[in-house]
């Protein structure tokens, strides 16, 4: 698949017109009930996914933006995901968490939370 669906600078393809002056629309928007593809989100404080790509139904490669005061390093990462499905398994592959070694390498869970 190799799409696009979320980018936290460049505009959406998928938007027709202009957001109203203080407001941001999502930058994917589900073509129909049918449609199982993602919404990513992480224009708030603290949000730092840069963009997401859909590479098959259930899987995304996600791009994270460096830390601040940093030399490109990424130690963390913070983004809202909605329109999933129960009883899907969807995988996230983030492609630049790159460091000599983390705690990942030695057990550590990503954090997850769910409303629903």
């Amino acid at each position: 698949m190799n799409r696009v669906i979320y980018d936290s600078i460049d505009p959406s393809p998928y938007q027709q017109g202009e957001a109203p002056e203080g407001e941001i629309t999502q930058f994917y928007v589900p073509q129909g009930p049918d449609d199982n593809t993602l919404i990513f989100e992480s224009r708030f404080e603290s949000g730092n996914l840069r963009r997401a790509i859909q590479v098959y139904e259930y899987e995304y490669d996600l791009i994270l933006k460096p830390d601040y005061n940093t030399r490109g390093y990424t130690q963390w990462y913070y983004f809202r995901v909605s329109n999933t499905k129960a009883g899907k398994n969807y995988r996230f592959n983030i492609i630049n968490l790159i460091k000599p070694d983390s705690l990942y390498n030695h057990g550590m869970r990503p954090l997850m939370y769910s409303d629903a």
